[in-house]
């Protein structure tokens, strides 16, 4: 059997990588596997002298790896959302590419780069084809369903709402045109670029900045007022964006959503229930997972954060709850943030948040770590908070907090849920709201004991091996 996995650059640290990567890798033991990703996301490969076209990535020696090279599609294509639905140029070299290699089944994980319009042309084949939603491109141009004063979005309910988002990110966002000839430019003549993106010009909007030069990232939620914006012809394009896609899943053989959140969002904007299996993914940490040997510290509760570190996964509302609690709290309370971090989101916690408060001693950046360490650093944290302020889907994050025996508290939100359960493992509190996650910092402070047995209380995570026996059944069923 021929399996042609649609994934994300595996250079990309975290994220679906962490899962496809490895994939691909115990896969490529059993079946013939072929890894498909656009160089479009990780140091674009954009060349002024070539076509479209999709290549052997030579760097990976041990599996057939291709890349698609100067990708009519961008990460992100607000300027022509048209392009998420179809792009001409990125579907003609796929279709070449799948009538050269004739695989039996196709599953994407990730769609960067490309178009949904991919599925029909594999059908057309009598491919199978799967998608596994991993997060919300098929509804949302932003991916993560955040809307524009940054709060969880519920979907795209309302075309009017999803226009104005788009509006304001194509006032941030610069021409996809020009974005991809500043990365051919890079390419092709790196030291005329350096000398002229540090000079005056039209690239002087990618200088580097200074240390010193770092802007605070703003922390609030936003407050626009929307209702007196419109554009018809950007809520048509949305619109059809959105049909095009939920008819490109219901094509598909089957829709995997990694939890039952993402089935339920699904069905709401029409992709056909029965397409949809929930199917958690597996891991790789789950097969050497730690025993979590430290002891509790009744005087020193240390709550750990593992994972990228942004507003988005809200590590600043984790450092505003342990600030907003009273001191006699905050001194038996230890707060640990492991992982990359922009200088401008951290700049802004330590200086608004933090400041020269009482125990903001307490609170200390890490910074990144080495995938290898998970281990290490699990057995100095007592529980993992995941202060979600997306829809995250299944974060790798739950796997590896559980596989280390950490009892997580995470918010209502997303894919949590089916993983966390409110009181047995961990603790669950209303998304968004600092003043509950205040609280259950606090409670757990006040109940050290209940530590040990939300971890006595934590299931086995499912492995990758055990992941792969599902997917290979699901590749094999009539």
């Amino acid at each position: 059997m021929k399996i042609l996995i649609i994934g994300d650059n595996p250079q990309v640290t975290g994220g679906v990588c962490n899962y496809t990567r490895p994939l691909f890798d115990k896969l490529s033991k059993i079946e013939k596997i072929y890894y498909l990703y656009s160089s479009s996301r990780v140091n674009p490969d954009y060349n002024l002298l070539f076509n479209t076209k999709i290549l052997k990535d030579t760097s990976y020696r041990d599996g057939d790896v291709y890349k698609i090279i100067n990708s009519d599609n961008l990460t992100k294509n607000y300027d022509n959302l048209a392009l998420d639905i179809s792009s001409e140029k990125n579907d003609n070299v796929f279709e070449k590419f799948i009538i050269e290699i004739k695989p039996d089944v196709i599953h994407i994980h990730e769609i960067i780069g490309f178009s949904s319009n991919m599925i029909s042309i594999a059908k057309k084949y009598n491919t199978k084809v799967y998608v596994t939603v991993h997060e919300y491109w098929w509804l949302c141009p932003h991916r993560v369903m955040v809307d524009f004063d940054r709060k969880i979005c519920e979907g795209p309910s309302d075309m009017h709402k999803c226009s104005y988002c788009v509006h304001l990110q194509r006032k941030h966002h610069p021409k996809s045109s020009y974005t991809k000839f500043r990365f051919a430019l890079k390419n092709q003549f790196p030291k005329m670029f350096d000398v002229v993106s540090y000079g005056k010009g039209m690239l002087t909007s990618f200088r580097k900045e200074t240390p010193n030069a770092v802007a605070k990232e703003n922390l609030s939620f936003g407050n626009h007022d929307y209702s007196s914006f419109q554009d018809k012809k950007l809520e048509d394009v949305l619109s059809a964006r959105l049909n095009n896609n939920i008819e490109a899943l219901n094509l598909c053989d089957k829709v995997i959503g990694v939890s039952q959140d993402v089935k339920n969002i699904l069905t709401k904007y029409g992709v056909q229930p029965e397409k949809i299996i929930v199917q958690h993914i597996g891991s790789n940490i789950a097969e050497i997972s730690s025993e979590h040997n430290k002891q509790v510290d009744e005087n020193k509760i240390v709550f750990g954060f593992i994972g990228g570190v942004g507003y988005y996964k809200g590590v600043h509302q984790l450092v505003e709850a342990f600030i907003s609690m009273p001191d006699e709290y905050k001194s038996k309370a230890i707060v640990d943030i492991y992982g990359t971090y922009s200088e401008g989101y951290v700049k802004a916690i330590k200086e608004d948040i933090l400041g020269d408060k009482k125990y903001s001693s307490h609170v200390i950046f890490h910074g990144r770590y080495q995938h290898s360490l998970i281990g290490d650093i699990t057995n100095k944290i007592d529980i993992s908070v995941l202060p979600s302020l997306c829809a995250d889907t299944a974060p790798q994050t739950i796997f590896e907090s559980f596989s280390s025996g950490l009892p997580i508290i995470a918010p209502k939100v997303g894919g949590f849920s089916d993983f966390v359960i409110d009181n047995e493992n961990g603790l669950l509190y209303e998304a968004a709201s600092v003043a509950d996650l205040k609280n259950k910092m606090m409670y757990i402070i006040d109940n050290p004991k209940k530590l040990d047995i939300f971890t006595r209380n934590i299931k086995k995570s499912k492995t990758l091996d055990e992941n792969i026996d599902e997917l290979l059944a699901l590749y094999r069923s009539k």
